[in-house]
């Protein structure tokens, strides 16, 4: 791996045009969406952007410690949330060709404690692809209150021997942070080291990770970012307090860089052999976009394979599409900071549509993050803001409907706001103008004008027959009126 191009926040970031095979990739049209998106205050962390190996992109932007003016740097830790489930992913995967676990092992195999008796049907493959039925130990009522004291996986057990399964295993598709914290105690079990040590020796050591730690938040730990969510007097928390604990579900504090020599190692022999590299991307269970701890898509048809963490204070994207040798890292210590970034570098990469995002797209992320606080009057002043205007904003004229409806207030003006954008919208608008009326529809039923909701539910139908949730909104008021 070599590096050829990187930028502080005080350096100008100069793409480099070095693509093997001829490829051409837009560096400069990267640079100028990084950019744009930093000097909005939609993004402060890292990006790489690389090319077989060889990064054509990488830039580093905003303050990793606010209070002390640090800066981000390449060489900055930051947070990657559930990324480190690609890591557990690995780390199982290694197991298997060490001969010491099988995917269709069973949970009672390994942690026997288990005080349910789903444990003799889940198997590890269930684990690893969320279709074991296990639910979420953060929602556990103790959660909150004994977090400051969760350190170690053992710490997590009790929370997650406490919750009962949700659903039959490879019944559906079930996001479950617990499942993965399971496969950790199977690491450890397995291997005989603990979980952090297991990435170590196993991972980071092979790969040439040096920056990278399963490192809780109150650990000493060099080049750290800190994590800021943005408040509604336009200023940032920190998010030192409100930090979920690492663990083998995530938290995993990484360097852009380490993560291109993870990517590369996965590349080769070093982590894992191709046919388990094989196994571990390709989709076995109920759900078509998730592998074993990877998600899967197409971009264009264009094959991906990644993971992306998110948590207050923190957002990351790691993408991998393994048929064009690309590889896109973004790491953001602000919340949603990654995502949005990502996907226009994606879009950018394969020659789709993008638009560099404007003042209005970035307070429209604001009053959506706001929504994510729970700080509803703040987001709606800002939704409002941007409706009113000479060219309102359409998404900011739905969204500020839909929350009207969701609280029951202001009906009238969420029916006007949603008449209004039913007129301006385009057939291709996100939200689409089905979904504007079947929420006029609901926000009329509210009001008690039941002929009226009935016919925004048919409008909505027209225009998108197949959606199920306008369907049984239309049959639930039709059957109110039925004597």
């Amino acid at each position: 791996m070599k590096l050829l191009v990187f930028a502080t926040a005080a350096l100008l970031v100069l793409p480099v045009f070095a693509h093997p095979a001829d490829r051409i990739v837009p560096a400069r049209e990267i640079q100028a969406l990084v950019e744009r998106h930093a000097e909005l205050d939609m993004f402060s962390g890292t990006v790489i952007v690389a090319d077989h190996g060889t990064v054509v992109y990488a830039g580093a932007h905003g303050d990793a410690n606010k209070d002390h003016r640090v800066p981000n740097r390449l060489d900055t830790r930051h947070n990657i949330g559930s990324i480190g489930k690609t890591f557990t992913a690995v780390a199982i995967m290694q197991l298997v060709e060490a001969g010491k676990l099988r995917l269709d092992d069973t949970l009672a195999m390994h942690l026997p404690a288990f005080p349910f008796p789903e444990k003799d049907a889940i198997t590890i493959q269930q684990l690893l692809n969320h279709s074991s039925g296990l639910g979420d130990y953060m929602e556990h009522d103790d959660y909150k209150r004994t977090m400051p004291g969760i350190d170690t996986i053992a710490s997590i057990l009790p929370l997650i021997y406490a919750q009962k399964p949700q659903f039959p295993p490879v019944e559906r598709f079930g996001y479950s942070n617990s499942g993965m914290v399971l496969l950790g105690a199977i690491i450890e079990k397995t291997s005989g080291l603990a979980y952090p040590d297991y990435l170590q020796q196993r991972i980071f050591q092979p790969a040439g990770m040096t920056d990278s730690q399963l490192a809780q938040e109150h650990d000493v730990l060099a080049n750290r970012a800190i994590g800021y969510t943005m408040t509604p007097d336009r200023g940032y928390r920190a998010n030192v307090r409100e930090i979920m604990p690492a663990s083998a579900d995530g938290g995993l504090h990484a360097t852009a860089t380490d993560l291109l020599r993870f990517d590369q190692a996965l590349d080769g022999n070093t982590l894992l052999v191709a046919e388990s590299r094989q196994r571990m991307f390709t989709p076995v269970g109920p759900a078509p976009f998730y592998a074993s701890g990877w998600f899967t898509k197409r971009v264009d048809g264009h094959l991906a394979v990644g993971h992306g963490g998110g948590a207050p204070g923190i957002n990351a994207e790691f993408r991998r599409y393994p048929d064009d040798g690309l590889t896109v890292i973004v790491l953001s210590n602000y919340d949603m900071g990654a995502t949005p970034l990502a996907d226009a570098v994606e879009q950018a990469l394969f020659g789709l549509p993008y638009a560099l995002p404007t003042r209005v797209d970035a307070d429209h992320a604001r009053a959506e993050q706001f929504l994510e606080q729970g700080h509803a009057p703040a987001a709606l002043a800002i939704l409002d803001r941007l409706a009113s205007a000479e060219q309102p904003h359409l998404p900011s004229l739905y969204a500020g409907a839909k929350l009207r409806i969701g609280g029951k207030v202001d009906l009238e003006q969420a029916v006007t706001a949603l008449t209004r954008y039913i007129e301006l919208a385009g057939a291709d608008a996100r939200p689409s103008r089905a979904a504007a009326w079947w929420r006029k529809g609901n926000a009329q039923e509210l009001l008690g004008r039941i002929a009226e909701a009935k016919e925004s539910y048919e409008a909505s139908l027209r225009l998108d027959p197949a959606d199920e949730d306008v369907r049984q909104s239309l049959d639930k008021l039709i059957r109110a009126r039925q004597p």
